[in-house]
């Protein structure tokens, strides 16, 4: 994209010169300084890219038709980390019949990075529960009996939520979402 605006901008630069009747050294000036101003050009649309993507990301989650249960409508304690992706959520139910999307959201793409670790624990004493990841519409189910382990995915753009889903549910979950860093090689 940027080569073909560079492309574009130096044709223009040299039709102009043809038919403002400009000579060579001219041309050649107005080339040469469209060369030293490459890179220059080239950060200006990189940061143009940038602010749009990120008003794009702001009217995603604004206009989302799948949203964060907010913090007084959910059962237990969420301790939001730097977004709504990642944190830690408590929870002890008693006959819970309903849907909590504990953490997440629908942004085209995820500003502190796009791979995620989950640490769940959740204990059945009655009732069914299911707790899952929605990705776009699909449930990839984590638990649905009593278990605990880690889960690892990479944020899409879209819907992306880690969601209980409960009926007559009475029990506990304790879950942790966190980002995962790549490992810096050590020399």
């Amino acid at each position: 994209m940027t080569q073909k605006i560079i492309f574009l901008a130096l044709l223009l630069v040299f039709a102009l010169t043809i038919l403002t009747g400009c000579d060579r050294e001219i041309a050649d000036g107005m080339w040469e300084e469209l060369k030293d101003n490459e890179e220059g050009i080239h950060e200006e649309l990189d940061a143009l890219w940038d602010s749009f993507l990120t008003e794009v990301n702001d009217w995603a989650d604004a206009h989302a038709t799948c949203s964060l249960t907010e913090d007084g409508d959910l059962v237990g304690t969420r301790e939001a980390g730097v977004d709504d992706y990642v944190g830690s959520y408590e929870a002890s139910y008693s006959q819970f019949t309903g849907v909590e999307s504990i953490f997440g959201g629908t942004a085209l793409k995820r500003r502190e990075g796009s791979d995620l670790r989950v640490v769940y624990s959740l204990a059945i004493q009655s009732g069914k529960a299911r707790l899952y990841r929605l990705d776009g519409s699909d449930k990839k189910i984590l638990a649905e009996i009593t278990d605990s382990g880690t889960y690892e995915f990479t944020v899409h753009a879209g819907k992306n939520f880690i969601v209980l889903e409960g009926e007559q549910f009475t029990g506990n979950l304790s879950l942790t979402v966190e980002s995962v860093f790549p490992e810096i090689d050590q020399w």
